[in-house]
């Protein structure tokens, strides 16, 4: 069966979608743990940090500064990846957390 997020991915799920590229997809969080929780997940799928290319995890890399610049806290963020341990999702994905910035999200879906 096919993890939550290919499905979000193939639109078989809704999600509020707050930037999409062909490689990428960032998503608020359904569960949120501050004012800006949104996931950075690749298209491709990969189980983990160390299954996942380095073309992928650089493709991610730029995404947090898309992210972040969109949001207007180049300055102000964490990024969190689990692996293995806190992992509720066999798909890598980063965690891009704030108190900051809530004011310029704007998704695409609702």
């Amino acid at each position: 069966m096919a993890s939550v997020f290919a499905r979000i991915i193939n639109r078989e799920l809704p999600a509020k979608i707050f930037y999409e590229t062909d490689e990428v997809i960032v998503i608020a969080d359904h569960r949120p743990k501050a004012p800006v929780h949104l996931l950075i997940i690749p298209k491709a799928e990969s189980r983990n940090f160390f299954e996942t290319s380095e073309e992928t995890l650089v493709m991610m890399n730029e995404t947090v500064k898309v992210i972040a610049r969109k949001l207007k806290i180049t300055d102000h963020f964490r990024i969190q990846i689990n692996n293995g341990f806190g992992q509720e999702v066999d798909h890598i994905h980063y965690h891009f957390l704030s108190d900051r910035g809530a004011e310029n999200l704007v998704y695409l879906t609702e």
